[in-house]
């Protein structure tokens, strides 16, 4: 790992290893290991300028995130008034997660993921530009929307691992975890302001103004990147064709049964939970009867559990002994939540259920994606992380698929029910079968 004194490193891949050799005059470091009980306090991470910086501008980024998932749920929902062409926009979406990620995280380890992230990014801001103004000038239809969230989709096929990897060149391993739940946090403080906002902003002037903000957003991120310092290693690289260092991969995997397990979990997060939040309209629609001030309420309600979630894991993050119960509670408070929520016809009472929900799931998130990060050598961060995002995003566009299907055919209540269901069915499972995993 890359720290933010460090002095650089030649690293040398050779077949199936990285040897990591100093540079003449530094310091060879010992390895070092995360362990339950470390941490310096809530906001311990931000004390490292590099992720002060990016913190920042993932934040302004992800703001205008948030206005584009409102526009562009609520314009799908325009052009179409379909549940099923909603889940199939999603799904398109975001199948390049699950058909490309793995070469994402091949990309990641071969070059600088600073090089990488400030590629992806600028590619989104075009795209979103192109959006604004296709629907500025109303000459947008449904399958213009659908090859524009195609090509993100594929941008953040290779975002998506350089963004999670550069998380340990920006802290130290013990606050990695810290690190995790303070992105989250800025995440979900952006899900609690940014729904509202698109809200108005779609009711007063119209979905073009939100995906014109969004393009601009992203040079937040562009420019912290370039703000960011960091070593540079020299990197000695044997080129290998990347189903190899695919293999590689996964023959790691197979020998880290308990890890494995943790990633099936985030794939039933990926398919049976998350489809929830692409069903949101719907419910405004068919439960509430009301339009997309109620559905940016109903986004924020879930953002402000999500916050409060967030800054719960980053207060204990250095204090946690078992994260594996710790998860397991998460887990059930979020069944429960949705379960509650499916069955609400009172807006009040779906907004808490959703607050719960919202903040057990970043709990669970969080711990999870701790775990991966801390357990895994650095020269396969970049390829185990992207199987992490296959995990918890890649089969997304599936989940969104299925329930929109479910939706459209008995109602979004009914799906989420279904879903619940299914996704405690097979944790059981997973659990009865890989014991390891419920012990970290």
């Amino acid at each position: 790992m890359l720290k933010d004194d460090a002095k650089p490193e030649y690293e040398r891949v050779g077949a199936g290893a990285l040897e990591t050799v100093a540079v003449p005059g530094a310091p060879l470091e010992e390895p070092e290991v995360a362990r339950p009980g470390q941490g310096g306090g809530t906001f311990s991470a931000l004390r490292h300028r590099n992720f002060r910086l990016f913190w920042i501008g993932a934040l302004v980024s992800n703001l205008g995130g948030w206005l584009q998932v409102v526009a562009q749920n609520w314009l799908v929902l325009s052009l179409t008034n379909s549940a099923f062409l909603l889940g199939l926009v999603n799904f398109i979406g975001n199948s390049p997660m699950l058909l490309l990620s793995l070469f994402g995280g091949v990309v990641a380890d071969r070059n600088s993921r600073k090089t990488v992230l400030l590629i992806t990014q600028n590619a989104q801001a075009i795209l979103m530009l192109i959006m604004a103004v296709l629907s500025f000038f109303n000459i947008i239809n449904i399958w213009m929307v659908i090859v524009i969230a195609l090509g993100i989709g594929i941008v953040q096929a290779f975002n998506s691992p350089a963004y999670q990897t550069i998380m340990l060149d920006l802290v130290r391993k013990e606050d990695i975890m810290n690190a995790i739940a303070l992105n989250s946090f800025q995440f979900n403080l952006t899900r609690v302001i940014g729904p509202g906002i698109a809200g108005v902003l779609v009711t007063l002037v119209g979905v073009a103004v939100c995906f014109f903000l969004n393009s601009l957003s992203f040079m937040a991120v562009v420019g912290a990147l370039l703000l960011v310092k960091l070593p540079k290693p020299v990197r000695i690289v044997e080129k290998r064709p990347m189903w190899e260092e695919i293999k590689e991969s996964l023959s790691y995997l197979k020998s880290q049964v308990a890890l494995s397990g943790l990633l099936m979990i985030a794939s039933l997060f990926s398919f049976f939970i998350t489809p929830y939040l692409t069903l949101l309209p719907v419910f405004v629609q068919q439960v509430f009867k009301s339009g997309p001030e109620d559905y940016g309420i109903l986004l924020s309600a879930v953002g402000v559990g999500a916050l409060t979630g967030a800054l719960l894991v980053a207060n204990i993050s250095g204090k946690l002994q078992r994260r594996s119960r710790f998860m397991n509670w998460g887990m059930l408070i979020l069944v429960g939540s949705l379960f509650g929520f499916s069955l609400s016809t009172n807006l009040i009472l779906s907004m808490v259920m959703l607050a719960l929900a919202g903040g057990s799931l970043v709990s669970v998130n969080t711990t999870l994606n701790t775990i991966v990060q801390s357990s895994v050598p650095d020269y396969l961060r970049g390829r185990i992380l992207s199987i992490w995002t296959l995990c918890s995003v890649g089969f997304m566009p599936l989940g969104n698929l299925q329930s929109g299907i479910v939706a459209q055919a008995w109602g979004a209540p009914v799906s989420v029910m279904v879903n619940m269901a299914f996704f405690v069915l097979f944790t059981i499972l997973i659990y009865w079968f890989i014991p390891k995993a419920r012990r970290f």
